[in-house]
């Protein structure tokens, strides 16, 4: 029988990718689409639907919205103003789950704070030191990020399957974890499809083509589309594009450079394209998206 305690408390990092605060007016809406990291989101004002692999959430000011990784997901406005904190992290585990963080620490999609000022103050630090310099923000980040974490724990459901004293969850025996993990497997992507996307999103500035990333992992293009869509919900021309458009975003959020250099930066070298791109993507303009940080 493994150590069950140390696979997962050892082996549990969060990997903070960005953090943005958004303002919508009523009509927004976010199309279905595959959500490759884990979110977070604090909604400061108005309301809206949230849609989670089907599940309909209506959400609202006060609330905590927890999104996993490898969902899809549908957002749209039901209020004429609708604000929130979104934190975009990557858990890694070697003990996986379909859903980690619910299976095992019992996470809600939606929890309220009720009025409890600690979790929105960890959520404006993430803000805050997101937009700093220095070595040190990393671990601030990353601790107020922890303490979200920890927070949403204290806050989840009941306690009849949470970890016993030797590591073990109460609710799943070791034939339900190994079910479990075999389950995950047949559905892990394929390591092809994963280093492809490492790769793409350390190399957005140069000109990536599908026949150049099929050749680097040995598949015809025809296969890598098919496969690339099977594992990430998007074509290889779709996914670049809205990793540049990811960066770029928290670029526009987190530092004051020109729209057009960020446009380079991530490489969309027509700062005309990147804005209709963007506004396409997001649903305002580069400069509007900016301003909401503000």
């Amino acid at each position: 029988m493994m150590d069950f305690k140390n696979t997962l408390y050892t082996s549990m990092r969060f990997d903070f990718l960005y953090v943005g605060r958004y303002n919508f007016q009523k009509g927004w809406v976010y199309p279905e689409s595959y959500i490759p990291y884990c979110m977070v989101r604090l909604i400061e004002k108005g309301r809206g639907l949230f849609i989670i692999d089907g599940e309909e959430f209506e959400v609202t000011e006060g609330q905590v919205v927890y999104i996993p990784q490898g969902c899809r997901l549908f957002c749209e406005t039901s209020s004429e103003d609708f604000q929130f904190i979104s934190i975009r992290f990557r858990l890694r585990a070697q003990l996986d789950a379909s859903d980690f963080l619910a299976d095992y620490y019992h996470i809600k999609r939606v929890t309220d704070t009720g009025g409890d000022e600690l979790i929105s103050t960890y959520f404006c630090q993430v803000i805050s030191f997101a937009r700093e310099g220095g070595p040190s923000k990393v671990f601030r980040i990353r601790g107020n990020l922890e303490l979200i974490i920890a927070w949403l724990c204290e806050h989840g459901g009941n306690d009849e399957t949470c970890l016993d004293d030797e590591g073990q969850s109460e609710a799943f025996s070791a034939e339900e974890v190994v079910r479990r993990a075999e389950l995950v497997s047949s559905r892990t992507q394929d390591p092809r499809i994963n280093a492809l996307t490492e790769y793409i999103l350390a190399h957005l500035d140069e000109d990536l083509s599908c026949s150049q990333l099929a050749a680097m992992v040995g598949l015809s293009e025809s296969s890598l589309r098919r496969l690339f869509k099977k594992h990430t919900g998007k074509s290889p021309v779709d996914y670049i594009t809205e990793s540049r458009l990811t960066v770029a975003a928290r670029r526009l959020l987190v530092s004051n450079e020109h729209i057009a250099q960020i446009a380079y930066s991530v490489g969309i070298g027509d700062a005309n394209y990147f804005s209709r791109l963007f506004r396409e993507n997001f649903g305002v303009s580069p400069q509007e998206y900016r301003r909401s940080a503000e």
